[in-house]
Protein backbone atom coordinates (compact mmCIF):
# COMPACT_ATOMS: atom_id res chain seq x y z
CA UNK A 1 0.00 0.00 0.00
CA UNK A 2 1.17 3.57 -0.72
CA UNK A 3 0.03 6.94 0.69
CA UNK A 4 -1.62 9.54 -1.53
CA UNK A 5 0.11 12.87 -2.12
CA UNK A 6 -2.84 14.81 -0.67
CA UNK A 7 -3.41 12.93 2.53
CA UNK A 8 -2.94 9.75 4.44
CA UNK A 9 -5.52 7.65 2.64
CA UNK A 10 -3.84 4.39 1.52
CA UNK A 11 -3.65 3.88 -2.22
CA UNK A 12 -3.45 0.30 -3.53
CA UNK A 13 -0.08 -0.52 -5.03
CA UNK A 14 -0.31 -2.30 -8.41
CA UNK A 15 0.85 -5.91 -8.31
CA UNK A 16 4.13 -6.48 -10.06
CA UNK A 17 3.84 -8.66 -13.10
CA UNK A 18 6.28 -11.49 -13.47
CA UNK A 19 6.69 -15.26 -13.55
CA UNK A 20 5.97 -15.58 -9.84
CA UNK A 21 2.51 -14.06 -10.41
CA UNK A 22 1.44 -16.94 -12.65
CA UNK A 23 -1.08 -19.06 -10.72
CA UNK A 24 0.12 -22.40 -12.10
CA UNK A 25 3.84 -21.96 -11.52
CA UNK A 26 3.86 -23.69 -8.15
CA UNK A 27 1.03 -26.11 -8.84
CA UNK A 28 1.45 -29.85 -9.28
CA UNK A 29 1.91 -31.30 -12.74
CA UNK A 30 -0.83 -33.83 -12.04
CA UNK A 31 -3.77 -32.97 -9.81
CA UNK A 32 -3.91 -35.21 -6.72
CA UNK A 33 -7.40 -36.37 -7.69
CA UNK A 34 -6.11 -37.50 -11.11
CA UNK A 35 -2.96 -39.29 -9.96
CA UNK A 36 -4.62 -42.69 -9.81
CA UNK A 37 -6.00 -42.40 -13.34
CA UNK A 38 -2.68 -41.16 -14.68
CA UNK A 39 -0.84 -44.06 -13.06
CA UNK A 40 -3.29 -46.53 -14.63
CA UNK A 41 -2.80 -44.94 -18.05
CA UNK A 42 0.98 -45.15 -17.69
CA UNK A 43 0.81 -48.82 -16.68
CA UNK A 44 -1.57 -49.63 -19.55
CA UNK A 45 0.77 -47.94 -22.04
CA UNK A 46 3.73 -49.89 -20.69
CA UNK A 47 1.72 -53.11 -20.96
CA UNK A 48 0.90 -52.40 -24.62
CA UNK A 49 4.59 -51.96 -25.40
CA UNK A 50 5.49 -55.10 -23.48
CA UNK A 51 2.90 -57.20 -25.34
CA UNK A 52 4.04 -55.91 -28.73
CA UNK A 53 7.68 -56.44 -27.79
CA UNK A 54 6.99 -60.05 -26.87
CA UNK A 55 5.01 -60.62 -30.05
CA UNK A 56 7.57 -59.18 -32.48
CA UNK A 57 10.86 -59.98 -30.71
CA UNK A 58 13.47 -61.06 -33.24
CA UNK A 59 11.04 -60.66 -36.15
CA UNK A 60 11.84 -59.10 -39.53
CA UNK A 61 8.46 -59.25 -41.23
CA UNK A 62 5.18 -57.37 -41.03
CA UNK A 63 2.47 -59.02 -39.00
CA UNK A 64 -1.25 -59.09 -39.71
CA UNK A 65 -1.80 -55.93 -37.66
CA UNK A 66 0.99 -54.19 -39.54
CA UNK A 67 -0.51 -55.02 -42.90
CA UNK A 68 -3.99 -53.87 -41.86
CA UNK A 69 -2.77 -50.54 -40.50
CA UNK A 70 -0.38 -49.94 -43.39
CA UNK A 71 -3.27 -50.24 -45.86
CA UNK A 72 -4.89 -47.22 -44.19
CA UNK A 73 -1.98 -44.95 -45.07
CA UNK A 74 -0.86 -46.47 -48.36
CA UNK A 75 0.60 -43.58 -50.38
CA UNK A 76 2.87 -44.38 -53.32
CA UNK A 77 3.67 -40.95 -54.82
CA UNK A 78 2.70 -37.30 -55.08
CA UNK A 79 2.51 -34.44 -52.60
CA UNK A 80 1.13 -36.68 -49.87
CA UNK A 81 4.31 -38.75 -49.91
CA UNK A 82 6.46 -35.62 -49.67
CA UNK A 83 4.34 -34.44 -46.76
CA UNK A 84 4.82 -37.82 -45.10
CA UNK A 85 8.57 -37.40 -45.40
CA UNK A 86 8.36 -33.96 -43.79
CA UNK A 87 6.41 -35.29 -40.82
CA UNK A 88 8.73 -38.30 -40.47
CA UNK A 89 11.73 -35.96 -40.33
CA UNK A 90 10.32 -34.17 -37.26
CA UNK A 91 11.61 -37.00 -35.10
CA UNK A 92 15.20 -36.46 -36.20
CA UNK A 93 17.97 -35.35 -33.80
CA UNK A 94 18.06 -31.68 -34.85
CA UNK A 95 14.31 -30.92 -34.63
CA UNK A 96 14.10 -32.76 -31.31
CA UNK A 97 17.09 -30.88 -29.87
CA UNK A 98 15.61 -27.54 -30.95
CA UNK A 99 12.25 -28.48 -29.44
CA UNK A 100 13.87 -29.34 -26.11
CA UNK A 101 15.85 -26.08 -26.06
CA UNK A 102 12.68 -24.08 -26.66
CA UNK A 103 10.45 -26.10 -24.35
CA UNK A 104 12.74 -26.08 -21.29
CA UNK A 105 12.70 -22.31 -20.59
CA UNK A 106 9.02 -22.11 -21.54
CA UNK A 107 8.19 -24.84 -19.05
CA UNK A 108 10.18 -22.98 -16.38
CA UNK A 109 8.25 -19.76 -16.97
CA UNK A 110 4.83 -21.41 -17.07
CA UNK A 111 5.15 -24.27 -14.57
CA UNK A 112 8.26 -23.51 -12.53
CA UNK A 113 10.72 -26.14 -11.34
CA UNK A 114 8.27 -29.00 -11.77
CA UNK A 115 7.73 -28.14 -15.41
CA UNK A 116 11.44 -27.80 -16.07
CA UNK A 117 12.12 -31.10 -14.33
CA UNK A 118 9.54 -32.83 -16.52
CA UNK A 119 11.11 -31.49 -19.73
CA UNK A 120 14.66 -32.36 -18.69
CA UNK A 121 13.82 -35.87 -17.44
CA UNK A 122 10.74 -37.05 -19.36
CA UNK A 123 11.55 -37.05 -23.10
CA UNK A 124 15.27 -37.88 -22.68
CA UNK A 125 14.41 -40.86 -20.48
CA UNK A 126 11.88 -42.11 -23.03
CA UNK A 127 14.39 -41.75 -25.87
CA UNK A 128 17.12 -43.59 -23.96
CA UNK A 129 14.66 -46.35 -23.00
CA UNK A 130 13.79 -46.87 -26.66
CA UNK A 131 17.23 -46.61 -28.23
CA UNK A 132 19.50 -48.17 -25.62
CA UNK A 133 17.20 -50.61 -23.84
CA UNK A 134 14.24 -51.83 -25.87
CA UNK A 135 15.67 -51.85 -29.39
CA UNK A 136 18.66 -54.08 -28.53
CA UNK A 137 16.47 -56.20 -26.26
CA UNK A 138 13.63 -56.82 -28.73
CA UNK A 139 15.86 -57.06 -31.83
CA UNK A 140 13.08 -56.55 -34.34
CA UNK A 141 14.60 -55.30 -37.60
CA UNK A 142 13.48 -53.71 -40.83
CA UNK A 143 15.95 -53.20 -43.64
CA UNK A 144 18.75 -54.42 -41.40
CA UNK A 145 18.08 -51.74 -38.77
CA UNK A 146 16.63 -52.17 -35.30
CA UNK A 147 13.04 -51.01 -35.60
CA UNK A 148 11.04 -51.66 -32.41
CA UNK A 149 10.12 -49.29 -30.87
CA UNK A 150 10.42 -46.41 -33.34
CA UNK A 151 12.95 -43.86 -32.11
CA UNK A 152 11.47 -41.01 -34.16
CA UNK A 153 8.01 -41.72 -32.82
CA UNK A 154 9.28 -41.90 -29.24
CA UNK A 155 10.97 -38.51 -29.61
CA UNK A 156 7.95 -36.70 -31.01
CA UNK A 157 5.40 -38.47 -28.82
CA UNK A 158 7.35 -37.90 -25.59
CA UNK A 159 7.63 -34.19 -26.39
CA UNK A 160 3.92 -34.06 -27.22
CA UNK A 161 2.91 -35.84 -23.99
CA UNK A 162 5.15 -33.46 -22.03
CA UNK A 163 3.53 -30.45 -23.67
CA UNK A 164 0.12 -31.96 -22.97
CA UNK A 165 0.89 -32.33 -19.26
CA UNK A 166 2.15 -28.74 -19.09
CA UNK A 167 -0.80 -27.32 -21.00
CA UNK A 168 -3.51 -29.22 -19.12
CA UNK A 169 -2.19 -27.79 -15.86
CA UNK A 170 -2.63 -24.17 -16.99
CA UNK A 171 -5.87 -23.50 -15.14
CA UNK A 172 -5.78 -19.83 -16.16
CA UNK A 173 -6.33 -20.92 -19.77
CA UNK A 174 -9.90 -21.88 -20.76
CA UNK A 175 -10.48 -25.62 -20.68
CA UNK A 176 -11.65 -25.71 -24.29
CA UNK A 177 -8.39 -24.11 -25.43
CA UNK A 178 -6.33 -26.59 -23.46
CA UNK A 179 -8.21 -29.56 -24.90
CA UNK A 180 -7.85 -28.14 -28.40
CA UNK A 181 -4.10 -27.83 -27.90
CA UNK A 182 -3.87 -31.43 -26.70
CA UNK A 183 -5.90 -32.59 -29.71
CA UNK A 184 -3.49 -30.74 -31.99
CA UNK A 185 -0.52 -32.44 -30.34
CA UNK A 186 -2.17 -35.83 -30.76
CA UNK A 187 -2.80 -35.09 -34.43
CA UNK A 188 0.85 -34.21 -34.92
CA UNK A 189 1.96 -37.51 -33.39
CA UNK A 190 -0.42 -39.46 -35.61
CA UNK A 191 0.93 -37.63 -38.67
CA UNK A 192 4.51 -38.51 -37.72
CA UNK A 193 3.57 -42.17 -37.21
CA UNK A 194 1.83 -42.25 -40.59
CA UNK A 195 4.80 -40.59 -42.26
CA UNK A 196 7.21 -43.17 -40.90
CA UNK A 197 5.00 -46.00 -42.13
CA UNK A 198 4.39 -44.43 -45.56
CA UNK A 199 8.11 -43.91 -46.12
CA UNK A 200 8.83 -47.51 -45.14
CA UNK A 201 11.03 -46.68 -42.15
CA UNK A 202 8.89 -48.59 -39.63
CA UNK A 203 6.08 -51.05 -39.31
CA UNK A 204 2.90 -49.64 -37.70
CA UNK A 205 3.42 -51.71 -34.57
CA UNK A 206 6.86 -50.12 -34.16
CA UNK A 207 5.15 -46.76 -33.79
CA UNK A 208 2.50 -48.17 -31.44
CA UNK A 209 5.20 -49.57 -29.19
CA UNK A 210 6.93 -46.19 -29.21
CA UNK A 211 3.71 -44.44 -28.23
CA UNK A 212 3.45 -46.77 -25.27
CA UNK A 213 7.01 -45.91 -24.20
CA UNK A 214 6.39 -42.17 -24.49
CA UNK A 215 3.15 -42.20 -22.52
CA UNK A 216 4.39 -44.57 -19.82
CA UNK A 217 7.72 -42.83 -19.24
CA UNK A 218 6.57 -39.20 -19.39
CA UNK A 219 3.53 -39.74 -17.16
CA UNK A 220 5.66 -41.77 -14.76
CA UNK A 221 8.23 -38.99 -14.63
CA UNK A 222 5.48 -36.40 -14.04
CA UNK A 223 4.23 -38.37 -11.03
CA UNK A 224 7.77 -38.81 -9.75
CA UNK A 225 8.57 -35.09 -10.12
CA UNK A 226 5.42 -34.19 -8.18
CA UNK A 227 6.23 -36.68 -5.43
CA UNK A 228 9.80 -35.40 -5.11
CA UNK A 229 8.74 -31.74 -5.17
CA UNK A 230 6.11 -32.37 -2.50
CA UNK A 231 8.73 -33.92 -0.22
CA UNK A 232 11.18 -31.08 -0.76
CA UNK A 233 8.51 -28.40 -0.30
CA UNK A 234 7.17 -29.94 2.94
CA UNK A 235 8.84 -28.08 5.85
CA UNK A 236 7.72 -30.69 8.38
CA UNK A 237 6.33 -29.91 11.83
CA UNK A 238 6.82 -26.36 13.11
CA UNK A 239 9.39 -26.48 15.96
CA UNK A 240 7.60 -23.56 17.63
CA UNK A 241 4.59 -25.80 18.17
CA UNK A 242 6.50 -27.90 20.72
CA UNK A 243 6.48 -27.10 24.41
CA UNK A 244 9.79 -28.09 26.08
CA UNK A 245 7.86 -28.86 29.26
CA UNK A 246 5.80 -31.54 27.61
CA UNK A 247 6.72 -35.19 27.53
CA UNK A 248 7.63 -36.72 24.14
CA UNK A 249 4.53 -38.91 24.28
CA UNK A 250 2.40 -35.77 24.48
CA UNK A 251 4.20 -34.00 21.64
CA UNK A 252 4.12 -36.78 19.03
CA UNK A 253 0.35 -36.77 18.45
CA UNK A 254 0.40 -32.98 17.93
CA UNK A 255 3.22 -33.31 15.38
CA UNK A 256 1.31 -35.93 13.43
CA UNK A 257 -1.80 -33.73 13.35
CA UNK A 258 0.22 -30.84 11.86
Amino acid sequence: MARSTTGTTPVPTPALAGPTSLPDRRSRLVRPAARGRVAVIALAAALVTAVLAGRYAGDTRAGRTDRSLADLVDVQHGAARLLAQAFAALGGPLPVAVALLVLAPLAWVLRGGRGLGLVLAGPPTAMVTTSLVLKPLVERTRGGELAFPSGHTTSVASLAVTCGVLVLGLTAVPRAVRLLAVAGLAGLVVAVCAGLVVRGYHYPTDTLGALGVAVAVVLGVALAVDAWADVVADPGPDPRAFDPGERPTDVLPRASEG
